[in-house]
């Protein structure tokens, strides 16, 4: 039996989503779960704690969390982080879960929370996959002037977005194309924005990938349906879908590279052979899957992490 803590997000009551599922196989199988909420994480007398509960029946949808208490996290086994919470003070969560990742092992790890998000970092590992062509600056003029050399479509985009905020599709003969970098870098050009060329193969859906352990465990397709961007938030049309044996292949190389880096969960948005994106804290896709006909993907992901 391992003493496992989910560290999750602030809300009024138990939501249907990841830690519900892994939680409830976990404790189904006997082990000693703390559900935490991320933002309460704290340093008490130089130990890590945080505010949350131990469970004592399956999580139910809907239903009040019990009641809090304050929680040291360095006797567990394990941390399962599926929240980062306000950015304001996102480097404190990560330098305290650094702290605590020295005395239990945590999901997924602290590097790969730190760079795995970062297209930055995305842009750097030609050798293990293919990532469009990047090009980020706090100088709108200078991003204007690459559109307008090198021509065609290209997505503006933040480096550290999520959930298809803030993604434009331009060209350089768009009047707006000018105004959008300059509003993306900020009045003083002191905020990054992330340039690329427009992938064709996104056109043909975008599939997200569920690795487990560094082995592909599920997918779906998304297909763009309102405009550019294929987020489900943004109306995206859902589709269950397979993985071609390239596909396969190629999953299993990233996985074991993600696998090595520390990244245990991990969602992988593909646009074959592009890898779009990786989302490391709290990949959807669990809910997903089951709501277009798909099985719970919950002991799976456990039998390929903690077995």
């Amino acid at each position: 039996m391992q003493h496992i803590v989910f560290l999750i997000a602030v809300s009024d009551t138990i939501e249907d989503g990841n830690y519900l599922r892994l939680a409830n196989e976990l404790y189904a199988r006997g082990h000693q779960i703390d559900i935490c909420f991320l933002e309460s994480l704290a340093m008490h007398n130089s130990q890590v704690v945080a505010d949350g509960f131990r469970m004592q029946q399956a999580l139910s949808q809907a239903a009040p969390f019990p009641t809090s208490s304050t929680l040291p996290l360095q006797p567990s086994d394990l941390a399962w982080v599926l929240s980062l919470g306000q950015r304001q003070c996102f480097l404190d969560k990560v330098q305290l879960l650094r702290c605590l990742q020295q005395h239990c092992r945590v999901i997924n790890s602290i590097d790969a929370i730190m760079h795995l998000k970062s297209k930055y970092f995305l842009a750097s590992h030609k050798d293990i996959f293919k990532y469009p062509p990047t090009y980020a600056s706090t100088n709108a003029e200078h991003l204007f002037q690459t559109i307008s050399t090198l021509g065609g479509q290209w997505i503006a985009k933040p480096p550290a977005g999520s959930l298809g905020r803030d993604i434009f599709l331009l060209e350089k003969d768009d009047p707006n194309t000018r105004v959008i970098l300059e509003s993306m870098t900020g009045p003083e050009g002191n905020q990054y924005c992330l340039l690329q060329p427009y992938v064709s193969e996104i056109q043909q859906g975008e599939k997200r990938v569920l690795i487990a352990g560094g082995e592909p465990v599920g997918q779906y397709i998304r297909h763009a349906n309102k405009d550019h961007r294929t987020n489900i938030m943004h109306g995206a049309k859902i589709e269950s879908c397979s993985l071609s044996d390239n596909e396969q292949q190629y999953c299993m190389k990233i996985g074991r590279f993600l696998k090595s880096f520390g990244a245990e969960f991990v969602g992988l948005d593909l646009a074959y052979p592009y890898v779009i994106e990786f989302n490391v804290i709290n990949p959807g896709g669990l809910q997903t899957i089951e709501s277009i006909g798909g099985e719970n993907l919950a002991a799976s992901i456990i039998d390929k992490i903690l077995y």
